[in-house]
């Protein structure tokens, strides 16, 4: 080999073996141990061709003048662009683990909590509220969340499968149907049984609605179509407005002929269907042949269509005529729904809206607890557990439970998740926020929420788990614990939430001024007016204001530098250099 390369293969060595042991961290090894690190009597045996000690290179760490100049010198004080550029991002990665680091210093060592549930599209608003408002008042960074799927994906989930050795995909479930047959069996069936419980939460009303024009009612307030007419219908075997049936119990509704009633049903399974389906078995079995589970297989019949849970439903009757569908009562009447009136065990023809305001919905829950249809053991089988027809004057014939699934056995599962549940499960039980009314639930009866919060202490929890407690009045020194939720604690955007709901609840009762009262307040001799058109042309005019200025202001800014928008970065702002100067 020629001397000049053997002077170069010599001085890399001299630098794999020498400093360059330094640099093995950085690519996970370990130095050679010094005892092993036999390079210089190695090399003195090595025959060095003619000329070598010429062209002998030296490796320089420190400054030398002159002698550093030469040619067969290494020194480390000639550097590359791309070695400083490395160094400094070396530098910089160094400083963000330092700032991740003092964030989680910061979160005082507790960690995120994550908590998660699913199942019926029902709750959906009120448990994002209530699990706003927990995270809002607690110390510790909780993360909560809740997938509206429907009460059929809710159960699938919480009982798992063969991939996941039937574990719960989420940490609870919640459905306005309880666990069906098949399922619960399949969680008692496993080695050790997975033993769950029932806890009902809340009452709510499954309402039938539809979009016939109300001009087309004839001077009627409302439609009416008996259980039985709704079985034809949702069956397929009714299928104009104008069939003769339809037009016997609503002898004034005139709708062109041959008007095709556009049926929405929801898809895959759904506690809304489980209601309609079970009310319409129970109360016209010859009719009503597709059975009851929140599951059905529907006509595929062009005027049937499919729809995706609660929100799809009350989108496609709004904004299709002639539609009917099923959903959540309070769901509807939000949105001002045209709804279908109902007959119920005593002969009374209702809306929802009507028998919720007689107190008809905790009249059926009334009935049922005195009726012992709730089993006293919350972790059996309460497949056959419903509420549909029941007796009372008042009674809405298609009520649904709201219940929450959890495991009983919770012993491995994250202590600090485990708490979370556990004050989550109370809160909504207990319900001291008023969260169900406020979204349309109407609460248990004191003896069936007794029932819920006796399941709820049969839960088996980690032996290592510290359970968080409520503030809800001034603690001083205990209320600033690490494990407090505390009523003390308050966030702007439910704040603001709330007062923006209150001006929209006074905003509809100036909608719904009697005309009379407008007659009287205005005089026999003044016309009679409406104040909707008013009150929606005032509404219409603050957005297309408060849009303008929305518009105009991101005009102004979309049209100035960047740096004059936001600022430049300054030098010594580490947050600047580290996310800005990257971008």
């Amino acid at each position: 080999m020629a001397a000049d390369k053997v002077a170069v293969l010599k001085a890399f060595v001299d630098m794999v073996l020498g400093e360059g042991q330094d640099m093995l961290k950085d690519f996970s090894f370990d130095k050679v141990p010094a005892a092993m690190n036999t390079w210089s009597a190695t090399w003195a045996t090595v025959t060095k061709p003619s000329g070598f000690t010429a062209a002998e290179m030296t490796l320089l760490s420190s400054t030398s003048a002159w002698t550093g100049h030469g040619n067969d010198v290494i020194t480390s004080k000639r550097n590359s662009y791309t070695m400083w550029k490395l160094g400094e991002l070396e530098v910089s990665m160094d400083a963000m683990t330092s700032r991740l680091e003092a964030l989680e210093t910061h979160l005082d060592g507790y960690g995120i909590v994550p908590l998660h549930g699913s199942g019926t599209t029902n709750t959906k608003n009120w448990f994002a509220k209530a699990m706003k408002i927990m995270e809002t008042r607690a110390r510790v960074p909780l993360f909560l969340t809740y997938r509206a799927v429907g009460s059929g994906t809710g159960q699938k989930e919480f009982v798992g499968d063969g991939a996941s050795m039937f574990k719960s995909y989420r940490n609870f479930g919640a459905g306005d149907i309880p666990m069906s047959n098949s399922n619960f069996q399949t969680l008692m069936s496993q080695s050790p049984a997975e033993t769950m419980v029932h806890m009902p939460l809340a009452l709510g009303a499954i309402g039938v609605f539809h979009s016939v024009p109300k001009e087309m009612l004839g001077g009627a307030t409302e439609l009416k179509l008996d259980a039985c007419l709704l079985a034809k219908i949702f069956s397929g075997a009714v299928t104009t407005w104008d069939d003769p049936q339809v037009l016997t119990q609503n002898p004034n509704l005139n709708v062109p002929a041959n008007t095709v009633i556009k049926v929405a049903h929801r898809t895959l399974g759904s506690s809304s269907t489980g209601g309609l389906s079970g009310y319409l078995n129970k109360k016209c079995p010859a009719s009503w042949t597709l059975g009851a589970s929140s599951s059905i297989s529907w006509p595929s019949q062009s005027n049937f269509n499919n729809v995706e849970g609660s929100p799809g439903m009350q989108s496609f009757i709004m904004g299709n005529q002639y539609a009917i569908g099923y959903l959540d009562a309070g769901h509807g009447h939000d949105f001002e729904m045209s709804e279908v009136a109902l007959t119920n065990f005593a002969g009374m023809t209702r809306t929802s809206k009507e028998s919720i305001a007689l107190g008809g919905v905790a009249e059926a829950g009334s009935q049922a607890a005195s009726s012992n249809v709730f089993p006293a053991d919350a972790s059996t089988d309460w497949s056959a557990v419903n509420l549909y027809d029941m007796p009372g004057d008042s009674t809405w014939p298609i009520v649904l439970v709201s219940y929450l699934y959890v495991k009983k056995d919770q012993s491995s599962t994250n202590p600090k998740t485990a708490a979370a549940l556990q004050a989550f499960i109370d809160m909504v039980i207990r319900d001291t926020d008023s969260l169900a009314a406020e979204f349309g639930f109407t609460s248990p009866s004191a003896s069936l929420r007794s029932l819920s919060l006796s399941a709820a202490s049969t839960i088996v929890y980690p032996a290592s788990m510290v359970s968080f407690t409520v503030e809800s009045s001034t603690m001083a020194y205990a209320g600033m614990g690490v494990n407090v939720i505390s009523a003390k604690r308050h966030s702007h955007d439910i704040y603001d939430s709330d007062v923006m709901q209150e001006s929209l609840n006074k905003l509809r009762a100036g909608m719904q001024t009697p005309s009379g009262e407008q007659e009287q307040a205005a005089g026999n001799d003044a016309p009679t007016t409406d104040n909707m058109p008013i009150v929606l042309a005032a509404v219409a005019m603050v957005i297309s204001v408060i849009s303008g200025c929305v518009g105009f202001f991101a005009l102004l800014m979309a049209r100035k530098p960047r740096q004059e928008r936001f600022g430049a970065p300054s030098p010594t702002d580490s947050g600047s250099q580290l996310y800005g100067s990257r971008a």
